[in-house]
């Protein structure tokens, strides 16, 4: 009966690290890649969507609009990203699909180019990838990746009482923000628009964790307003905040 158990429990952990790309129907591609400075540059972001679409895949520029079950679920999806490996005389990509713990499953071999203008170079060297993915036979399996990867703030216990609590319910009334999807949950702007906030997803709907400047805290839904929670000096401040999803 132990050893029954001893095997059940290896068969489970190697199927929970073994995933596959036929696993995986979502993609998010970022829109600026780590080593350009300008979003969507040379056009190799929108590129790189299209070219996944293009053999199957169901894939997002972080900036679309993403179905809410992939963007609350971080595990349902793979990561997309272009690395780089040039030299004088050669420009070389190559794309790496990575899953929500940072492991890669997919990556083409590298395609290159010799033009020396940098925007041909580049997608022609994209197109060149294409071809590790002509042989790699690529179709969704079905399979449903439910697990969640939620970051759990470490929180000093304060008692609160009804004068340690700073309440500014009425201190962003008549500001309105709006959230955009992101990989990790959403961010928030206003009508510039500007980056105010950024929103991790937990595992609870309407609770994420929220970085807005340096301040770190936890944005909640209480009767239908949104209210994002710090402490600040010893005390509890909570925000209310005009947010629409």
């Amino acid at each position: 009966m132990k050893k029954l158990l001893l095997l059940l429990i290896l068969f489970v952990s190697v199927s929970a690290f073994s995933q596959s790309i036929n696993d995986y129907q979502y993609v998010i591609v970022p829109i600026k890649f780590d080593f350009l400075k300008e979003n969507d540059r040379y056009n190799l972001n929108t590129t790189t969507k299209l070219l996944l679409q293009k053999y199957g895949f169901k894939s997002y520029l972080s900036t679309d609009e993403i179905p809410y079950e992939v963007i609350n679920n971080q595990c349902s999806h793979l990561k997309a990203s272009l690395e780089e490996n040039n030299n004088m005389f050669m420009t070389k990509v190559k794309l790496v699909l990575k899953d929500c713990k940072d492991k890669v499953v997919f990556e083409t071999d590298f395609g290159s180019s010799r033009n020396k203008q940098l925007a041909p170079a580049y997608n022609e060297a994209l197109r060149m990838v294409s071809k590790s993915f002509d042989t790699l036979n690529y179709k969704y399996n079905g399979t449903t990746i439910t697990e969640i990867v939620s970051v759990v703030p470490i929180v000093t216990q304060v008692p609160i009482s009804n004068d340690s609590v700073s309440n500014n319910q009425n201190k962003n009334s008549e500001t309105f923000y709006f959230a955009q999807p992101t990989t990790y949950g959403f961010q928030v702007v206003d009508n510039e628009p500007k980056v105010i906030m950024k929103l991790y997803t937990t595992s609870q709907k309407n609770v994420f964790l929220g970085t807005k400047g340096v301040i770190n805290g936890v944005l909640i839904s209480k009767e239908n307003q949104w209210f994002f929670e710090y402490y600040e000096g010893g005390k509890l401040v909570s925000e209310s905040i005009n947010l629409r999803f």
